[in-house]
């Protein structure tokens, strides 16, 4: 019996999303090549996403701690 490289799942579905999630970057990246300065581009979209990911982050954060406040106040209160 040959085990897999450390990291590299074996199981059929696995196999199977990774072979899917390759062809669709492969057919991305022929679409990308068709657009000229794709590359300017992409990098400043990039940014963006990274910075809004950022941000929406930052507000799921904020979120989460006042949730946790509110609960630990309702359950203070029920006290």
């Amino acid at each position: 019996m040959t085990r897999a490289k450390r990291g590299c799942a074996t199981h059929p579905r696995s196999i199977a999303e990774r072979v899917r999630r390759t062809r669709i970057s492969d057919r991305i990246r022929k679409l990308q090549d068709l657009v000229p300065n794709m590359d300017k581009w992409r990098n400043r979209m990039f940014s963006r996403i990274a910075v809004n990911t950022l941000f929406l982050l930052s507000d799921v954060n904020d979120m989460k701690n006042r949730l946790e406040r509110d609960v630990l106040e309702f359950s203070n209160s029920r006290k």
